[in-house]
Order: structure tokens, then sequence, then C-alpha cells
């Protein structure tokens, strides 16, 4: 897992073994002061050469400066690399979140999406910075001290040799142990995050329904999950130290003891003896650290498989292979046999034809769920029928790109979304390159100039995370101006004028009809008066396309829109809430 992280983050190779060769210049200088102790006692404080002791002091000075030097190289180089591998990796974690299709966003936490690019990467900044070079620095340091213990005398190694069976039962023991544990955490941290985010986007439905301790008390309960299983790990890692020093100590003991008789025998110099205690402290270290480098590692490992599961996730919404882009369109849309399903069982659109020519407004009527939104998403491609297609001035959708087809259309959704930025960057989000002109007559078109001209810093008005300073209507109209200045030759206003007092709503239905001219447009909308002047009107019910003509043709036949009509006239107004469809009384 952690390799295919390595290839996705594509380290710099030539940085690597630079790295790697610091690594290796600072493990053989802190190697060479032991052997500068072996070698001053037995040469120059046993034979009293004290001229000589200077010498050797200078010597353990420098190597240790040196060792200094290419550590700092090594760690820095090693942080360096694992900086830029991942920023790589997240752009190209985004990237993909970018091109996946509404699918995995349906079955996904927006907070736990966050976490994963977020905080998972973060978690492995460790093990590309701090892991990697301590791992190989460990590696070549207990290799180094043993291949020396070796070299002087076989049977003291021995002593070293005697533990590392335990070590590596310890090192497994506590590998088997937290990797699960870890990924508990991150999959608890990631719902944790999820009820956060929840929690503060409705923050106004919280607090007008005085739910504050309801939800403070659903998020005690993921915190106090969090807790459990982070304390669980905690009590793991604190056992491992003290584990490691027992062994540690255990083997300095064998060496002094057994060190001890060969020096008394005779078979090796004192200055071997202090030498091979002096390494046996100097490997405390490194297999400490084993112990950490395994939870550091085992903590990527968790968080490099949730990432690598969001890197999976391939996009069932894709450009074919011999997609071509999308000429500038005319306008005529075509639905031929369509039908769609969520969830491969319940079909919300069943077998749906019309054809509606370039510069026609058709309208969609109908019970709320009958498929009426789900059928405009089926034109952006934010989802792809199941069978039938769609064609628009003859190309099938699916056979073109999805970036030429969803530059020629424009929508306005029920819930407009502002960005945290200015009004004028709101405007041109679609169209960044527009000038302040071109952005003051959609503004206008939309109904919203003279607002913004009442505001202190006009255009360049922050309006808050997802426009919280701005009323519904002011957003619908933000979002309607960000649309007309896109210029589409296709538009789909689903529910756009639904948040407007009805004076506004006048006003901006009056430039409407500007903006629609030359246009096909979609229109779902509760309110009569907004489709009654369409040029074709849909009525559908349960998936299906029960009635199709204007609103005079549909006047007078006794189906469900005439009888709509007549309740509508009776009682002047709207059933906004689709109470009167949903009641069998149509």
């Amino acid at each position: 897992m952690l390799y295919k992280l390595l290839k996705l983050a594509r380290p710099s190779v030539l940085l690597l073994s630079l790295t790697l060769l610091l690594i290796i210049l600072s493990t053989v200088s802190g190697l060479v002061s032991p052997w500068v102790i072996r070698y001053s006692i037995d040469n120059f404080i046993l034979t009293g050469r004290e001229n000589l002791l200077g010498m050797a002091a200078l010597a353990i000075i420098g190597f240790s400066l040196l060792q200094i030097v290419f550590n700092f190289g090594a760690r820095y180089l090693a942080e360096y690399v694992g900086q830029n591998s991942l920023f790589r990796l997240r752009n190209t974690m985004y990237r993909h979140l970018n091109q996946l299709s509404f699918s995995f966003f349906d079955g996904a936490g927006t907070g736990d999406i966050m976490s994963r690019l977020t905080v998972d990467t973060n978690i492995l900044n460790n093990f590309f910075g701090f892991a990697l070079v301590n791992i190989a620095a460990n590696l070549m340091t207990i290799t180094g001290i043993v291949a020396v213990m070796f070299y002087w005398d076989w049977q003291l190694g021995l002593a070293f040799l005697l533990i590392t069976p335990a070590i590596a039962h310890g090192i497994l023991t506590y590998a088997r142990k937290v990797h699960p544990a870890y990924s508990r955490i991150y999959k608890q941290l990631g719902k944790m995050s999820s009820t956060l985010e929840e929690s503060l986007m409705g923050i106004t439905l919280v607090k007008l329904t005085g739910s504050e301790e309801h939800e403070l008390n659903k998020f005690k309960k993921q915190n106090k999950e969090y807790l459990s299983t982070t304390l669980g790990v905690l009590k793991i890692s604190a056992l491992w130290q003290p584990y490691v020093q027992f062994l540690t100590a255990l083997a300095t003991a064998v060496a002094l003891w057994s060190g001890g008789r060969a020096v008394i025998e005779g078979r090796v110099s004192q200055g071997v003896l202090v030498g091979f205690i002096t390494y046996m402290g100097m490997l405390v270290r490194p297999i400490r650290m084993s112990g950490r480098m395994v939870g550091i590692v085992t903590q990527s490992a968790a968080a490099g498989k949730r990432i690598l599961e969001v890197l999976d996730w391939e996009s069932d919404i894709k450009d074919a292979p011999d997609a071509y882009s999308l000429p500038p369109v005319e306008g005529r849309v075509s639905y031929e046999g369509v039908d769609f399903s969520y969830d491969g069982k319940n079909q919300i659109l069943k077998d749906i034809n019309f054809t509606i020519e370039p510069g026609q407004t058709i309208a969609l009527v109908g019970p709320t769920g009958t498929g009426k939104t789900t059928l405009v998403h089926l034109l952006t491609r934010f989802y792809d029928p199941e069978k039938g297609r769609i064609l628009i001035d003859g190309h099938d959708i699916k056979k073109v790109t999805l970036e030429s087809l969803r530059k020629q259309i424009g929508v306005v959704l029920q819930d407009a979304f502002i960005f945290n930025t200015s009004i004028r960057e709101n405007i041109a989000y679609g169209k960044p390159s527009a000038s302040s002109a071109e952005i003051e007559r959609a503004a206008k078109l939309a109904q919203i100039h003279d607002y913004i001209s009442t505001l202190p810093m006009g255009y360049e008005t922050l309006v808050g995370t997802r426009g919280m300073t701005l009323s519904g209507g002011e957003r619908q109209r933000l979002a309607v101006a960000r649309v007309i200045l896109t210029d589409p030759k296709l538009l789909i206003l689903d529910e756009a004028t639904s948040e407007l007092d009805a004076q506004t709503e006048g006003a901006l239905h009056t430039a409407l009809q500007e903006v629609v001219k030359n246009r096909t447009v979609f229109i779902i909308a509760h309110r009569l008066w907004t489709v009654q002047n369409a040029d074709k009107i849909l009525v559908l019910s349960r998936g299906r396309v029960v009635e199709s003509g204007s609103h005079k043709e549909l006047l007078g036949s006794g189906g469900m829109y005439d009888k709509f009509y007549n309740h509508f006239l009776q009682n002047k107004n709207f059933p906004r809430d689709d109470n009167y469809w949903e009641g069998g009384q149509v």
C-alpha cells in the first residue's frame, strides 16, 4: 500500500539517492566514536601515552560534528522530498475528487472526504519525511554495530543476537495490535468530522429548533469513541519503551558478563570491552525508535488505505475513449427511450421521449419525486441513463467530452451555492475573464444590481460562507447572474425563483423573458404563471411523461394539468408544497 502511495507521490530519485548517501555518511560518522574509544584505551591510556589523548578527543568531536552535519542534511532533504511528494499527492487526490461522478458524493460524507484530503495526507508526512529517514538510519546503525561486534569478537557479538528474537517478536506483536486500532481511529475521525460538518452547516436549523443539546450529545458520543480508540493505541505504545529498555539492559548485562570473562582470560582487550558496551548503549535508541517507526508506518498504512479507497474509485461518468468536443450548439434536444434508476432497482424515469427545438422553452411539472430534476441532471451528465440516449443537435452526449458539454449548459438550482468570496467573483465564477461592464449587465438582468449598489463595497463585498450574509432570494439572483454571464445556449432553471418575493420574482420574470430569447430552456417551477408561457409543458407522474403540449393545448383536456389549473383558479394560490399533486386530487 505504501509502495503504491510512493509511486503516486513520485518522489525525486536523485534527491532520495542523495538522502540515502547522507544517511550512510551520518551512520558511519556515528559508529567511529566507540572505535576511537577502544583504540585510545588499548594504545594510549594503558600504555601511558597521555599526549595522544587530545587527538583522540578531537577525533571524537570531529566525527560527532560530521554526524550532525550529515544528519541535518539527510533530515532536511527527506522533509523536502516528503513535503513535495505530499504536495503532488494532494493535487492528485483533489483532481481525482473533482473528476468523480455524483454517485460517489451521494454516498460519501463531506467531513469524511475532508478528513481524507487533509488529516490523512498530513499523517503520511510522518512517513515520507520522518519515518523513511529513521528506518534507513536505524537499519544501518544496527547492521553496522552488529558487523563491528562480530569483527571484534564473534562470541561477544552473539550477546546481541540473543535478544534479536525477542525484539522481532515485540515489533511484530506491536504492529499486529496497533494496525487495526489505527484503522479504527481514522474511520472514527472521519465520522466525527462528518457529524461536526453537518451540525455547523445546519446551525440555523439547530438554533431554530433548540437542538443544541441534541447535537452536543451526538458529537460527544463520536468524540468519546475516538478517545477510547486512541487511548487503546496509547496503552499499547506505552508498553513498548520499557520492554525495549529491559531487553537492552539484559543484552548489556550478558555482554558485560561474557566480555568481562573474556578480558580476564586475556581473549579480548579492555578497550574492546568498553567499546562493545558503548555500542550496546548506542543500540538502545534505534531499537526503541523501531517501535515508533512501526507506529508511524502503521498509521500511514491506515491513512494510505483511506486515500487509496478514494483514488481507486472509478467514476461512472467519464469521457469515452473517442470522445470529441461538442461544437457550438443551436439547442435542439431529444430524449429517446430514456430509463433511469439510482440504485438499479427503483425506476425514477421510464421511457422518456420528447424533442425540444432550438429556442423553445419546455416546462416540467408534476409531483415531488416524479423525476423532474433527475431528467435535467441527465442532460448535464450528472448521471447517465440506464437505457436510451440523449441528443443535442444530433450529437449523443455520451460521445462528446464532459467539459465541452457542460460549458454550453447553464444551470440555476433551487439551492444556489455561493462561494465565500466577493460578489464580483461569485458572478464571474463561470467566466473569470469577464469585464466589469459584463458583470454589471448580468446583475441588472438578474435584478440584483440595485441591491449591490447599496452596499458600502459594492461588487467587492464579501458574502461569507455559502453566502450567509445574503437572503435566499439574493443568493438565487446571484446564481442567475452567474449563469447569464456565461451566455449558454441551453439553460436549466430548477426552482430558480422559489426564494423570491412576488415583486422581485415578477421583475426577474420580465428580465428572464429577454434572457431566454434564442436559448433552449428547461424550467422546473411550482408557480403556474412561470410555466404557462412555455412552448411545451411535460407533465410527469411516476417517472413517466403522461401529458405533453402547450398551456392552451392541455387546458380542457381533462387531464392532470387541466385539473391542476382549475384548482389553481379556484384557490388563487399554487400549492407549492405539491400536496395537491400528491393528494390524489388530480
